[in-house]
């Protein structure tokens, strides 16, 4: 590994080599190699990674040791690993109650060529990758989010926090039926009003995490109007690729502060993940208000021809019987994309517990 170097790429070239190298393994078979680098491109011009993304990549050493892409050529150097990083606000609570403000630092698109796998290259590459993400700007916690179980990662510091989803097929008859009960809801889109309405929300999250948990750390990540664009633009562009004559454009339904439901079309797996979501527990018309926004959840769904509507971490007002006993609503363990945590500052004299995750939800996935 003496021989190996992380360095920031800065290079557009450099980071086009890299969704050129990683096409054909999340990619192919759906978008061609150029569709691919568009749909990258896209969610490189986006607010939210202008505003805090950065790309790394495992290269060969150079004779300064620099840590910069200098010198490199697209195409003539080999990226052995490359992955990237966004920049989420997160809040920390600590056991004794104290609330740190900072960042949460997500790892996305973990990649190693083919011909260089199961030599440690990843592991190596990650390592380094924490310590120089340990360096930046408030650091709190890194996630990732694994596909290959939770033991290699943890290994490597990012603790698997398990977590549950729910899942409602929009074709399965119980979720066809129709309510007979009308709730007036309002469209949600990416402006400038949906950024209010999470700073508002978010506020709620962190007095939530500052009120609970007692004696226990526990964390939460924020979404914000740009972090939701980001997922977003995924769904508009396999639409485009796709041929639809209307793209995506709402981005969920909110009937009050208490209830509303955010989502983006994922035509990869057709899926319409749920990215943030409030249900009422009680109250008047909860019932009926919850399974009018999982109707608008179903009715989007297959508006874009997508089979099933996903919730990660459900909250206990999308699980009450009486919302249950309406429409079909099947709960399990997450095997894939298992939320990952690793916790910055932290002292090594003893093991520590493994904090709450609060508001394991979709919107803090990259």
């Amino acid at each position: 590994m003496e021989k190996l170097r992380v360095v920031q790429l800065t290079q557009e070239a450099l980071k086009t080599q890299c969704k050129t190298d990683d096409h054909e393994h999340w990619g192919a078979p759906l978008l061609t190699v150029e569709q691919w680098q568009r749909k990258d491109e896209a969610q490189r011009l986006s607010a939210f990674a202008q505003d805090g993304a950065l790309y790394w990549a495992l290269v060969d050493q150079a004779e300064d040791s620099s840590t910069t892409d200098e010198g490199l050529v697209a195409g003539r150097d080999l990226l052995y690993c490359h992955c990237k990083t966004m920049r989420f606000d997160c809040v920390y609570r600590r056991s004794n109650g104290a609330i740190e403000r900072g960042y949460s630092y997500g790892i996305s698109s973990v990649y190693t060529l083919p011909a260089f796998r199961k030599r440690g290259l990843a592991g190596f590459f990650l390592t380094e990758v924490a310590k120089q993400l340990e360096t930046l700007p408030k650091p709190l916690i890194s996630v990732l989010y694994s596909d290959v179980g939770p033991s290699f990662y943890d290994k490597l510091g990012w603790k698997c926090h398990p977590s549950n989803m729910a899942t409602l097929e929009v074709a399965h008859p119980r979720d066809i039926k129709a309510s007979d009960t009308a709730i007036e809801m309002e469209t949600l889109t990416l402006d400038e009003e949906l950024a209010k309405f999470l700073e508002s929300d978010n506020a709620r999250l962190v007095e939530e995490l500052s009120n609970n948990f007692q004696k226990r750390e526990a964390f939460v990540v924020l979404p914000t109007r740009d972090s939701l664009e980001w997922q977003f633009i995924n769904g508009t562009h396999y639409a485009r690729v796709a041929g639809f004559d209307e793209l995506p454009s709402r981005c969920g339904v909110k009937v009050n502060d208490n209830a509303f439901v955010l989502w983006w079309h994922n035509l990869k797996e057709s899926t319409l993940y749920v990215s943030h979501a409030r249900f009422p527990d009680s109250g008047d018309n909860a019932t009926a208000i919850t399974r009018a926004l999982l109707e608008a959840a179903m009715q989007e769904a297959r508006k874009f021809k997508l089979t099933k509507v996903v919730l990660w971490d459900p909250p206990s007002g999308l699980l009450r019987d009486e919302v249950r006993s309406l429409v079909e609503i099947e709960v399990a363990k997450r095997q894939l994309s298992l939320s990952s945590a690793m916790v910055f500052g932290r002292g090594t004299n003893e093991k520590p517990s493994l904090p709450y995750w609060f508001s394991n939800e979709k919107y803090a996935w990259v």
